[in-house]
């Protein structure tokens, strides 16, 4: 689990490294370099969905026994304080440094959206989830496997018609205390396939899977309906995305069960990481330029994700290490010293 995580939060950072890219439509999604960075973009949409999934098998666990109160107090220093301290940072750093402080941009609906920066909606999804988690731990308490599997595909399958209905019919916007619903069926997918080691048959269907999946979401970019298909294709319940998501999943607990050490040591960084890297990402890229050639889009995509990667880490390290400081980055109450 833990390395599958570091990993996840390294193919995060890619997206957003050239995610700008895909959604200026360059040439009508039709030249070399839009393709460059959306081939890089599609390759990495299992990392949200797998991130969600992981957590749910953890948080899901009933051997772990702790009391819905402790289970929420622990879980309030973990989540709750650094999703307050990171909205803040990130309001005011829309305001100052991107300038939105002279524009009608309105950071109370911002917060309100669930989403008032671009990675930190992942907080509101997980704030919601939390709430419910002790009741869903019930579910695998007390369920019998065909009762989790049953709840959890309706779950995504609700996801997934959301996404349809939202899309082509334009009914809907998520909000900060519904953002968390269409990703819930993720969080109770990651208990149920917890313990689900492949066969080398079965290792090669996921494979299948996962590459067709790809594959879709590439064609779809390419004759999809709409001005920008891919957006469709791309989002985390999407029918692309959710078979892709759930073969990468189970590929990770197969083939990262050993080893990966390297991953492993980074893995207590990783939140601070997926919280720190848009204040390093984003004015770097004022600095080094824009990705709008294929070379410029493969050094942002493929090697900067790793150098961003590693000096989050090395930021995390160090503000692990200071009182109060550290609570924002989820290291528990911020009076405690780690250890």
């Amino acid at each position: 689990m833990n390395p599958a995580r570091s990993l996840a939060i390294l193919f995060v950072v890619a997206i957003h490294s050239v995610s700008a890219t895909v959604e200026t439509d360059l040439s009508s999604h039709g030249d070399a370099t839009w393709w460059s960075a959306n081939l890089i973009d599609a390759t990495a949409r299992w990392s949200v969905p797998v991130f969600l999934m992981i957590s749910g098998a953890l948080a899901l666990d009933p051997d772990r026994g702790v009391r819905p109160r402790e289970f929420l107090i622990k879980r309030f220093y973990r989540i709750g304080i650094p999703l307050v301290v990171w909205t803040v940072v990130y309001i005011l750093f829309r305001l100052f440094y991107e300038g939105r402080i002279h524009t009608s941009w309105n950071p109370i609906a911002a917060i309100l959206t669930g989403s008032p920066y671009v990675q930190l909606y992942f907080l509101y999804v997980l704030a919601g989830l939390i709430l419910l988690t002790p009741f869903m731990r019930l579910l695998s308490l007390h369920g019998t496997k065909r009762l989790q599997w049953g709840t959890a595909g309706i779950l995504l399958a609700i996801g997934m018609a959301d996404h349809v209905i939202s899309t082509f019919f334009d009914v809907g916007e998520p909000n900060a205390a519904t953002r968390f619903l269409p990703l819930m069926g993720y969080y109770v997918l990651g208990f149920v396939l917890r313990d689900w080691i492949l066969t080398r048959r079965q290792t090669i269907l996921a494979w299948l899977v996962f590459f067709g999946s790809y594959g879709a979401i590439l064609a779809w970019s390419a004759i999809g309906p709409g001005d920008k298909p891919w957006r469709f294709a791309y989002e985390y319940v999407s029918p692309f995305v959710v078979p892709m998501s759930l073969a990468a999943y189970v590929l990770l607990h197969t083939h990262m069960r050993t080893g990966w050490r390297f991953l492993t040591r980074i893995y207590p960084y990783s939140f601070g990481v997926f919280l720190l890297h848009p204040l390093i990402l984003f004015p770097m890229r004022q600095v080094i330029g824009y990705p709008n050639t294929v070379g410029s889009v493969l050094f942002h995509g493929l090697v900067l994700p790793i150098v961003y990667t590693l000096v989050c880490t090395a930021i995390t390290w160090l503000m692990l290490k200071i009182p109060f400081v550290r609570a924002a980055f989820g290291a528990g109450r911020p009076f405690l010293a780690r250890g």
